[in-house]
């Protein structure tokens, strides 16, 4: 059985009842901060799904060392080192490079998360200190989107795993 079934599922688990908290948040006109908490959760569980789902792909496929894919392109590296071609992999690369598909969508929300902010440290003080905005991501995350996200990925999923049992 491929180990990395349990924490692909796992992650989606955990995306479902953060959104579900999420959705309720929203309509309650909970705390701003909260929804925000929340908002980067459902993302960080989506993309640890993900990334999890790249080494499940790898090892379905039998690569050599499947928790050394960090990224799609190590998955379409190996597999190729393999003579292998999958689809699955190629239609992964095609919508991390495709602007608006959801998948790079996520993704680049999950890396504007861990950008650092655009403003200078102080360079007055030792300690640098950086101006925290209190407005909305960029990529204004809300459980709208990130419910159209985890459907993509359930969908995708779902076909994907469908097709690997065949193979």
């Amino acid at each position: 059985m491929n180990p990395y079934l349990s924490p692909v599922n796992q992650r989606r688990a955990y995306a479902g009842l953060l959104l579900e908290e999420l959705v309720r948040a929203e309509q309650g006109g909970q705390n701003r901060l909260l929804t925000q908490a929340l908002c980067q959760s459902v993302l960080f569980q989506l993309q640890a799904a993900y990334h999890f789902y790249l080494r499940e792909v790898g090892a379905t496929y039998k690569c050599r060392d499947p928790e050394h894919i960090e990224d799609v392109e190590a998955l379409v590296e190996a597999l190729q080192g393999m003579g292998k071609h999958p689809a699955e992999a190629h239609e992964l690369a095609n919508l991390e490079q495709q602007s608006g598909s959801w998948l790079h969508d996520m993704l680049s929300a999950y890396h504007s998360l861990s950008a650092a902010p655009g403003e200078q440290p102080s360079q007055q003080s030792p300690i640098a200190v950086v101006q925290v905005s209190s407005e909305r991501d960029p990529r204004d995350l809300d459980g709208e989107t990130l419910s159209a996200w985890r459907e993509g990925f359930e969908e995708l999923l779902e076909r994907h795993r469908q097709h690997m049992l065949e193979c």
